[in-house]
């Protein structure tokens, strides 16, 4: 008699009481097409489920009456037991579910590009365990490439990986960071080696590149985020660009950053590990600090950034302006887009904030008015304050830069670049670009002049990360800046302008890295965040207060939500105790169950009690 065999299943599913391997039997007939990492539709509740095989094994678990599976959907093992692996020690970190990491993991599936797909499995070569690092990068514009310093730093390194016969997963902030490296690795790495993920391509494209990664010879993986999960090898080398960017942070559930996925899949797996960065996140700088990270290629360097005191377009601004003109285009980096960066009620002066998120208001070049937080239009605005409607405009935004630009350089022509409309690339000819931090666009030659005229607005954001956020920004601009180009910085505080005028970005970062654990805030601590129920988040509250290591800061009303009953807790926590955190705060949600489900006021849809936050960056 041939012996049972035994599959333990998950499901693509957020609820807590999912979160766990569900065991089958496999019938006879499907032994041959069931393996570890396909998916397969077995019944769960008296309904067909799809779910992805992570183990077989022909002695059982549960000893009471078992199911067996009903079909296999794919037999393509597109969950590699390494990144099932990397998941499970990710939910454990960050208090969430396996079953909402998937998404993240494993696209949706295409039938038509598995049957083109020609898949081979073959086990990787076991490798030298790696190192890992944290490198600065001088920001300056490479006239050899036409692209900034950073990219030919990346395309070497991954080119000594790759000849080695070590695969690479190279993960980057945007769209605009994957087509500056791109157009490097194409001249050094194969096609069929090359795999490029680009989020705006189309669901079969997406799959159709993921199931490139499965092939088990050596790759080099280029994309966002998501990249950081690629099923390529374990033993793949990581390269993080500009850990810092909010755009490596996810802003859905569980809200995980790449440097944090990153470090946990090099702990498992003991891969090379770069950060690589034009400035110095206070999370790198502590694990440098701490010898966890190894320093790499430090070199001093000392921008040409002349340091302002002014406020707006001072003279020192329109003077590089007028030299930059004279040889090529200029970059003049604002705070913001739109008309304006910020708007009061007209009748007390109040700022204004969203009727549905209370988030704070701005005016775009359309003269609508829009919340930088959740994007809705407020037309009808009425002052939380006075009852007022009419409103008035705050400091220029990049429109109103643009026409005051145009009003102080007749007959130089002026582009304002937006998220929505900004061009890749512009000419070498004398021009003004006006663009917000992060979608500079790439000048063919470099840029003749650099002026960044909102420094103090971006030091005095509501945020405790407003220094190095800022400081990234312009040290990201000045990337783009021809080796024989002059900036200025208008309104820079002491705190940062040595980074700038010096090049001391390690000791800024050292810097800012003491004043937070001085204060014991980020990333000296972790931090947890739980929005609801007053009573509730109260409940959680003192559950974690009895956990040696965390300290909780206090509950308040929350005004980040559309729910008006909301409140938040807020609790700092060290990283020893981070594991008997999230093991607390995953039974107190299973422990709710559905007796405390809620509809939000802003979809209508169904909503966890209570929403529990690891190491969200806009707590504080």
């Amino acid at each position: 008699m041939t012996a049972e065999i035994y599959a333990r299943v998950v499901f693509q599913s957020p609820l807590p009481a999912l979160d766990r391997e569900f065991e089958y039997i496999v019938p006879q007939d499907l032994v041959a097409s069931v393996e570890v990492g396909c998916r397969v539709k077995v019944p769960f509740a008296g309904q067909s489920k799809e779910g992805f095989v992570v183990a077989l094994d022909n002695v059982r678990e549960f000893p009471g009456k078992l199911s067996s599976i009903t079909s296999v959907v794919s037999n393509i093992g597109v969950l590699k037991p390494h990144v099932y692996q990397l998941l499970k020690a990710v939910a454990v970190r960050q208090c969430c579910s396996v079953g909402e990491l998937l998404d993240n993991a494993v696209p949706k599936r295409s039938v038509r590009v598995e049957k083109a797909h020609l898949f081979q499995a073959l086990e990787s070569n076991s490798q030298t365990p790696g190192l890992k690092f944290a490198e600065l990068v001088r920001p300056v514009f490479d006239n050899a490439t036409g692209l900034p310093a950073y990219a030919s730093r990346i395309s070497n390194l991954v080119n000594e990986y790759f000849q080695a016969g070590r695969s690479v997963i190279v993960c980057v902030p945007d769209f605009r960071d994957v087509s500056n490296l791109s157009k490097l690795f194409v001249k050094v790495i194969p096609d069929e080696s090359l795999t490029i993920l680009d989020s705006n391509d189309v669901g079969s494209k997406r799959y159709e590149a993921f199931l490139s990664q499965l092939q088990a010879d050596c790759r080099v993986v280029l994309g966002t985020r998501s990249a950081i999960y690629s099923p390529v090898s374990a033993e793949a080398a990581i390269i993080v660009w500009d850990d810092g960017d909010q755009s490596h942070q996810d802003q859905q559930a569980p809200y995980l950053t790449t440097r944090e996925i990153a470090l946990i899949r090099q702990s498992q797996f003991q891969a090379p590990l770069h950060f690589l960065s034009h400035a110095r996140s206070t999370e790198v700088q502590r694990l440098v600090e701490i010898g966890y990270l190894e320093e790499s290629n430090v070199s001093s360097w000392r921008p040409k950034v002349a340091i302002s005191e002014g406020r707006g377009l001072d003279g020192t601004a329109f003077k590089a302006i007028k030299q930059g003109l004279d040889i090529g285009p200029v970059l003049f980096q604002v705070a913001a887009p739109g008309t304006a960066r910020s708007l009061y009620c007209a009748s007390c002066n109040v700022r204004s904030q969203c009727n549905k998120c209370n988030g704070p208001l701005w005016m775009n070049a359309n003269g609508q008015i829009v919340c930088r937080w959740c994007g809705s239009f407020n037309l009808d605005f009425s002052c939380k304050a006075c009852d007022g409607s009419k409103l008035s405009q705050g400091a220029a935004g990049a429109s109103r830069w643009v026409e005051q630009l145009g009003k102080s350089f007749p007959g130089i022509p002026i582009r304002e670049v937006t998220a929505e409309n900004g061009p890749l690339e512009v000419s070498s000819k004398p021009q003004i670009v006006v663009a917000t931090p992060g979608i500079e666009p790439r000048p063919e030659s470099g840029y003749a002049a650099i002026v960044f005229v909102d420094c103090f607005a971006q030091l005095s954001r509501d945020s405790l990360r407003a220094p190095e956020d800022a400081l990234r920004s312009w040290l990201n601009a000045l990337g783009f800046m021809n080796p024989n180009g002059a900036a200025v910085a208008v309104g820079v505080s002491p705190e940062v302008s040595k980074a700038l005028s010096l090049g001391d970005v390690i000791g800024t970062a050292s810097e800012l890295l003491a004043e937070r654990e001085e204060l014991g805030f980020p990333p000296a601590k972790r931090i947890v965040s739980a929005t609801g129920a007053r009573e509730l988040v109260i409940e959680l509250g003192n559950s974690l207060s009895k956990i040696q290591g965390v300290t909780v800061l206090g509950v308040a009303a929350s005004q980040t939500t559309s729910q008006e009953s909301d409140f938040r807790m807020l609790a700092t926590f060290t990283y020893a105790s981070g594991t008997q955190v999230a093991l607390t705060a995953k039974e107190f949600l299973i422990g709710l169950g559905s007796k405390s489900v809620r509809t939000s006021a802003k979809s209508g849809r169904a909503i966890r009690p209570v929403t529990i936050k690891f190491d969200d960056p806009r707590v504080l």
